[in-house]
């Protein structure tokens, strides 16, 4: 017997096929499923469990992050549109605020003028008074100068 047909017909499991250089043997295959199996099982729990449970929590998260996302989107329009409407608000408030300040100038500057125009009003029929007296004086000492005048020619015409 030679050694090789002595390891096929002593190899466990007994039935053995020569095919010439192909030699099969029942408890190859069943090895072999075995250990696919043992394979499918071993990677199944080490290998592809993890990446699917990570793949999935990566998906969960990416949802949360796009409702948040949306969350925030409204969050932002709403945040938007109450400022716009606070800033129309401040701008009708600067607006009423600039027109009352302006009404409030113009009026300062009309009492001002009505003030100064006042005095000088004053100033004028001071000054009018002033001059009429100095007018009247001088008229007063003009005929008191005349009548000398005229008492010292008709004595000198006289004399």
């Amino acid at each position: 017997m030679d050694f090789k047909q002595a390891i096929i017909e002593n190899a466990w499991g007994g039935i053995s096929v020569d095919y010439g250089m192909l030699h099969l043997q029942l408890a190859t295959p069943a090895a072999v499923l075995i250990i696919i199996f043992i394979m499918i099982f071993t990677l199944n729990k080490l290998l592809f469990q993890p990446i699917i449970r990570t793949l999935d929590n990566r998906k969960e998260v990416i949802v949360k992050s796009q409702k948040r996302v949306v969350q925030v989107e409204g969050e932002v329009e709403r945040l938007k549109q109450d400022f716009q409407q606070k800033l129309n608000e401040v701008r009708s408030e600067v607006l009423h605020l600039r027109n009352v300040g302006h009404e409030k100038g113009l009026a300062s500057r009309e009492s001002m003028i009505l003030e100064e125009r006042k005095t000088l009003q004053e100033e004028f029929e001071n000054n009018f008074d002033e001059l009429s007296k100095e007018i009247k004086a001088t008229k007063t000492s003009f005929a008191k100068l005349n009548k000398e005048l005229s008492a010292a020619i008709s004595k000198q015409l006289l004399s």
